[in-house]
Formats: structure tokens, sequence, C-alpha cells
């Protein structure tokens, strides 16, 4: 029976050797070009190159770079190192559904089926949106929401006096502010040409769909039509 030799784990990084690993390839992406020593060095904020040399030879006998002799810039990443870059690089985005438009004028209805996809990095937000819709009219130009602009959307029925809501009433959808008056709910335009909605009391229920959590103008140029 033929035996087999047990795969060598990789040991993980430490905190200060992921942080090198993330400069080494924050450099490369802007750069093209790997760091010198010397430019490693400034990094760590230590005096002199060679004491940056403890932890590439780290990151290389881990397995994440290699370093060509002679060369100034012969910092290399390996396939392990790509591997852990691409995988930061998916942690970093998120891939959102466009599922698309949304009225923000008299309400007329939304085309709501799924249009594709949308990647946008994650440290744009504060709450982590669920969708994106694209807007329809000119009833929330006073919010600085115009035609053709991209709303982010998070899935709640958790929202707060003002929220600009993405919200269904009688079959239709719109985007505007929520506002509570009393004992009733109004649904406010940020135009003066458009007036407020009442929301009658048996329309309450169901009636928010996602508050709006983020907005880009010129997107439509980066969205992939037909992505899954």
């Amino acid at each position: 029976m033929e035996k087999r030799t047990p795969e060598k784990k990789t040991k993980p990084l430490t905190p200060r050797q992921r942080e090198v690993f993330d400069f080494i390839v924050q450099w490369i992406r802007e750069t093209r070009f790997p760091p010198t020593l010397s430019e490693v060095a400034q990094f760590l904020g230590v005096p002199y190159p060679k004491s940056a040399v403890a932890h590439l030879n780290a990151l290389e006998k881990k397995g994440f770079i290699i370093r060509l002799s002679g060369k100034a810039r012969g910092i290399q990443l390996t396939p392990l190192g790509q591997s852990l870059h691409e995988e930061s690089l998916s942690d970093d985005m998120l891939s959102l559904p466009i599922l698309g438009r949304v009225r923000a004028g008299v309400p007329t209805g939304a085309d709501s089926h799924r249009e594709g996809t949308l990647s946008v990095p994650r440290t744009l937000f504060s709450e982590k949106p669920d969708f994106v819709l694209r807007i329809q009219g000119d009833s929330m130009t006073g919010s600085g929401i115009l035609e053709g602009d991209w709303v982010f959307v998070k899935k709640t029925q958790e929202v707060r006096n003002g929220d600009i809501v993405v919200a269904q009433i009688q079959g239709e959808m719109t985007l505007k502010h929520l506002v509570v008056q009393k004992n009733r709910i109004v649904l406010k335009a940020a135009n003066p040409r458009y007036p407020d909605r009442i929301v009658p009391h048996e329309d309450e229920s169901g009636l928010i769909q996602g508050r709006m959590v983020g907005l880009y103008r010129g997107m439509n140029r980066q969205s992939r039509e037909g992505a899954s």
C-alpha cells in the first residue's frame, strides 16, 4: 500500500506580517511594481532598510512571496500570495442584485425584475445594502436624488421619521421620505411640485420595502447587465 506524504500546512500570518503583505499588494496595485526594501522599511517606520528584512523573510518562509536576489524591486507574489490577495478583494466587495427601477415621482409601479448584479466596495456603507434600484422621476431632487441615480437599499421595516424609504402602496412602488404626523403616515417628496401622499391605515401593513442607505451617480456604465 502506497504511503502518502502528509500535506504541509501553511502557518497563518501574524497581524504585523499581514500588514506588510497588504502593503506590498497595495503598492503593486497602485504602481504595478513591487516596493523596494527601503519603501517597506518606511512603511514600517523603521530607520534602516535591513530592519524590514525579518518581515519579508517570514513572508517568504511561509510561502506568500519570493525574493529575487540582486533586484531592487525583487518581491513577487507566489500563487499562495496571489490567492490570499484575491480572497481579500472578495471580502472587501459586495455583490448586489440590481432589481430594476423605482419611481421618484407620481407612483406608477416599479420594474422589479432582476437586471444583473453590481460589485461595490463594502467600505462605502455604514450599513450593508441588500439591493440596488435605479431612479426615475424628479420628486426627490431636493434631497440630491436625481433621475438616473442608483440607490442602495437595505431590506428592513425598521425606519425612523424622515428616513428615505422604498414604499409599496396599492401595488405601486415609490421612493419618498417617510414622515409620521400624529396618527398617520405620510410619503413626502423633496420637490414642491409633488403633493404629500397620506397612507390609508389599511395600507400601512407591508408599506415599507426597505430603507435607502447609499446613492451613486453615473453607475450605469459600470453595471453588468445580465450577470448572474
